[in-house]
């Protein structure tokens, strides 16, 4: 698997397929064969398709520090750069959501359109009861190492029911979050958040954008989809039936011709 130097990190990336450029941006502890299911789909249509291990994740570097949504999408920047992409279809899934939008945020020249699946929102609070589980992810890490701390409350958290339905496919995420070494967890640099996050900036998005959201995902991101529809201008929104939070593996089919649907309109 080829790799770049990115922003101070070695990133592993894949580069398949001719065409119009996407990219694709996994989420929180999983890597890039989050994506497998999609990739061949997207090549056989006619793009081609960057999918990497974003910081911290699957062979790229877990540094000490820099895990903020801004160094995410400098490390994006890079990539592109390294492999001469001037502009391309961004698509993220949860975590890679945030990062896709403070990338487009951050470098609106580059982004020709915005796909936000169940999507982080960078700046917007999480409800004190997914904060709260997320706060005791945290000291489980830091207390007993990440693989058990993972196995034992991320891996039961209710945002993968809908992928637990299909075991093969709840096994992939559990071997990527398995492997997932979580530095972040153990970063306690003080980190000053810009005085614009991207919740404050959404108006800002000039690119084509559509948000995804499984019917069945968890409230917070329910939540988190409507202030992203509601706040980006022309956005569109569509739902994924009888998916939870991972459309791309519970739904695969319909989350491609969704996908596929969007980028062929779009040219």
């Amino acid at each position: 698997m080829p790799h770049v130097n990115t922003n101070g990190i070695v990133t592993f990336y894949e580069d398949t397929g001719q065409g119009p450029a996407v990219v694709l941006v996994h989420g929180h502890s999983a890597d890039l064969r989050l994506w497998d299911l999609q990739a061949p789909a997207l090549v056989d249509a006619g793009h081609r398709v960057i999918r990497y291990d974003v910081r911290g994740h699957g062979r790229s570097t877990a540094p000490a520090t820099g895990y903020t949504w801004e160094n995410y999408a400098l490390d994006l920047r890079d990539l592109l750069d390294r492999i001469d992409v001037a502009r391309a279809h961004v698509v993220g899934l949860s975590m890679g959501g945030g990062i896709a939008l403070q990338f487009a945020l951050d470098f609106p020249e580059r982004v020709s359109s915005l796909v936000l699946v169940d999507s982080a929102l960078p700046g917007f609070d999480y409800s004190p009861e997914f904060a709260g589980a997320i706060e005791e992810l945290v000291a489980a890490v830091r207390a007993e190492g990440s693989r058990a701390a993972f196995e034992r409350l991320w891996l039961t958290h209710p945002l993968f029911d809908g992928v637990r339905r299909f075991p093969e496919r709840f096994e992939l995420i559990r071997t990527m979050a398995l492997a997932y070494a979580a530095a972040d967890y153990y970063d306690e640099t003080p980190h000053t958040p810009p005085e614009r996050q991207a919740v404050d900036r959404l108006a800002e998005l000039q690119a084509p954008t559509l948000v995804l959201v499984g019917e069945l995902d968890v409230p917070d991101f329910q939540i988190t989809t409507e202030v992203l529809a509601g706040n980006i201008a022309d956005a569109r929104l569509q739902v994924i039936a009888d998916s939870g939070h991972i459309p791309a593996l519970e739904q695969p089919e319909a989350f491609n011709r969704a996908l596929l649907e969007w980028l062929g309109r779009l040219g």
